[in-house]
């Protein structure tokens, strides 16, 4: 734990100075102000993991890569030093010390009262830093950590990236971005064993996300949407809190969206209560940055980039094609490392997904195996256990799924079926909304924006576009379309806890603020009854209440739970499966013996003996299939009937790997390769 906390103090520094440099043009020619560290720590985080992707391309990702991301780091530190001493206030420090031979006693209230009021927010964030680098670790290593997760970090550690790699490992082929940025600070090089905690700093930039947001609440004493937002990500983050531990790359795509959209909805709201003119294009259209680098992490996400159409609409509005080609440019540079170590690692650009067949390498993984790993996700989320099944109707599929599912899953499914007519709703009343606003007038004023409204009297002012209802619109849009991804797709409740949770928060959360604003304007509210005018605030306190009830007593269990286990100083490390060896042209291969989980010590490693070669003299050159030879007479090779045997003892080989039951997966693959490899040598030789 303690080498968590010292962990995330590098990470803060580095990826704030890298975040706060990389934000500057956007500042100063942008007008993009930003107040909030935690915002340039996640800028920094998305900067670095590229940054990781792209040095992976050409070595391993490790000393040299920490040593010029620092180096890059203090000089843009040292070349913006007044941007961060306005930053962090210390001009205004200098001017108050001005002011000190004015009023001493005032200067000294002043102060007082700054520090008196911060202290209760540093404390609150102490108070989340500590308890998230305790649940960070220790806990429940996913599964999943121990199959692939840990071996795939450490590639991209010594190596970077492999041709063919997925041949050694199918799973090797899913290549998450979160990986590179897990071996970025992973710090094997420095310390001697590797630091796994970068799902937990996410999760902390998450918590203190929500814990601003409700805090604006409590001083506005009035209900938003992104409150509800903000309790659905501690309701998230409570349900993860003992598998933070895990570099698992669902949390880091659930917790990035998660900060987006949260963000995202805060804007929207600040523009729709005080419109001040143009809008403002620049903070959307650095989140769409953000919904594409979630894409590269888990690329289920990708059907929230239907969100990017809201400032591409603003920009082609103002036609601003300098910036509209600057920002595609910037999407594809976040892009493009992913996609190029698909290609490198499969042979497909979105392994397992086969519709884009372009690359013809020598390493490419075969069609219909990809083809048979996909299925197998599917039919894993579906509560299917045999992939030949899949292709059963909704109506059979979904009430075995929905009955498999836990008592409050099944709470949370269901409303977000209900939210989806009553989206469907909100989404064309706000288009309605949009094509009837038209432009909105409003007048430049010493303390903002003031409208006609306001003050009773026409005023001289321009007209700017109105597009706050089409914005809605389209986040409402984006709730329904993720959450028909995903439960039609692959639903399980870990790939896809957003989705469950953004649609009905979203669009519950909306009608609630609807009828809160309509009974604090009310005529009962201002005359008879005037607790009313406050009743939703109260009612949304209650809320507050009662989950922060309910689930801090989860929290707390689950604290004392984990209170026993000695990760106080070192973190809890990855699993070290036993596993038997073979060799693949002189390189020692690992094989698991232990359900298929082997962890990050032993390594290179396969989850079963794999025919496969290497592409060179040495593992950096790569893996692939071994060639077939099949021959048509004894002159040249093999016989017709020779092959034939070879191929059945082959498949045998398989067959017996899946009887010993080491491996959950092995059965699938099985199958996989029966249906892919060995049935067309069947149909070819049987005769």
């Amino acid at each position: 734990m303690i080498m968590i906390l010292m962990e995330w103090a590098y990470m803060a520094t580095l990826s704030f100075l890298m975040g706060f440099a990389c934000l500057a043009p956007f500042r100063k020619k942008g007008g993009c102000q930003i107040h909030s560290a935690v915002t340039y720590m996640m800028a920094g985080l998305l900067i670095l993991n590229v940054y990781a992707e792209y040095f992976s391309l050409f070595a391993g990702v490790g000393f040299w890569a920490s040593l010029i991301a620092v180096f890059a780091a203090v000089i843009g530190g040292m070349l913006l030093r007044r941007d961060l001493a306005d930053f962090f206030k210390i001009s205004k420090t200098q001017a108050c010390q001005k002011k000190k031979e004015r009023s001493d006693e005032g200067l000294e209230n002043s102060k007082s009262l700054w520090r008196k009021k911060n202290k209760a927010v540093w404390l609150l964030y102490a108070g989340l830093t500590l308890l998230f680098a305790y649940g960070s670790s220790r806990g429940y290593m996913h599964y999943d950590t121990g199959l692939y997760h840990a071996q795939a970090i450490r590639w991209i550690e010594e190596y970077g990236v492999v041709p063919g790699l997925a041949n050694l490992h199918s799973r090797f082929g899913y290549n998450s971005a979160s990986f590179a940025l897990s071996a970025f600070f992973s710090e094997t090089w420095l310390i001697g064993r590797p630091m796994h905690c970068v799902a937990g700093f996410f999760a902390l930039l998450c918590a203190c996300k929500c814990a601003a947001g409700l805090m604006a609440f409590w001083k506005r004493k009035k209900v938003r949407i992104s409150d509800f937002l903000s309790i659905g990500g501690l309701f998230y983050l409570i349900a993860v809190f003992r598998e933070m531990v895990s570099p698992a790359s669902d949390y880091f795509a659930m917790l990035v969206l998660f900060w987006v959209i949260m963000t995202w909805v805060e804007l929207w709201e600040q523009e729709r209560d005080c419109p001040i003119g143009e809008k403002q294009t620049v903070p959307y259209a650095l989140l769409s940055l953000y919904l594409v680098y979630a894409a590269t992490v888990k690329l289920s996400t990708a059907v929230i980039l239907l969100l990017v159409l809201y400032p591409a609409v603003l920009l082609l509005r103002q036609k601003k094609w300098l910036q509209i080609a600057g920002y595609i440019a910037l999407g594809l540079l976040i892009a493009f490392p992913y996609l190029a170590r698909n290609v490198l690692i499969s042979g497909w650009l979105f392994y397992p997904f086969t519709f884009l067949d372009w690359f013809p390498v020598d390493w490419k993984i075969s069609k219909g195996y990809a083809d048979s790993d996909a299925k197998e996700i599917q039919a894993y989320a579906r509560e299917i256990y045999n992939v030949y099944q899949l292709d059963q109707p909704l109506k059979q599929w979904l009430p075995n799924w929905f009955a498999a599912q836990a008592g409050f899953d099944k709470l949370l499914v269901l409303a977000g079926w209900a939210a989806i007519p009553v989206s469907a709703v909100l989404a064309v009343l706000g288009a309605v909304r949009a094509v009837r606003a038209g432009r909105v007038t409003v007048a430049p004023h010493v303390d903002g924006a003031v409208s006609e409204r306001e003050i009773g009297a026409p005023l001289p002012a321009r007209r700017v576009a109105h597009l706050t209802p089409l914005c809605f619109s389209l986040l409402q849009l984006c709730a329904v379309v993720g959450f028909f991804f995903w439960q039609l797709g692959a639903p399980l409740v870990r790939y896809g806890y957003f989705y469950v949770l953004f649609l009905p928060l979203t669009v519950f959360g909306s009608l609630y603020c609807m009828a809160a604003e309509k009974l604090a304007g009310s005529e009962q509210g201002d005359n008879g009854h005037k607790w009313l005018k406050n009743a939703g605030y109260w009612a949304f306190v209650g809320l507050l209440v009662a989950f922060f009830t309910y689930k801090g007593y989860n929290l707390i269990q689950m604290v004392r739970e984990l209170a026993y286990e000695p990760y106080y100083l070192w973190q809890q490390d990855y699993v070290d499966g036993s596993a038997e060896m073979y060799e693949v042209d002189g390189v020692t291969i690992y094989v698991p013996t232990d359900r298929g989980q082997i962890g990050y010590n032993k390594f290179p490693s396969s989850p079963i003996v794999q025919d496969i070669e290497l592409r060179g003299n040495s593992i950096r050159d790569g893996f692939r299939k071994k060639p077939k030879r099949i021959c048509k007479n004894a002159w040249n090779g093999l016989t017709e009937a020779q092959h034939f045997r070879k191929e059945i003892q082959h498949e045998n080989l398989w067959r017996n790997y899946g009887r010993r039951g080491r491996n959950p997966f092995l059965a699938a693959e099985y199958k996989g390769r029966a249906e892919t490899v060995f049935k067309p040598v069947r149909q070819r030789y049987s005769g």
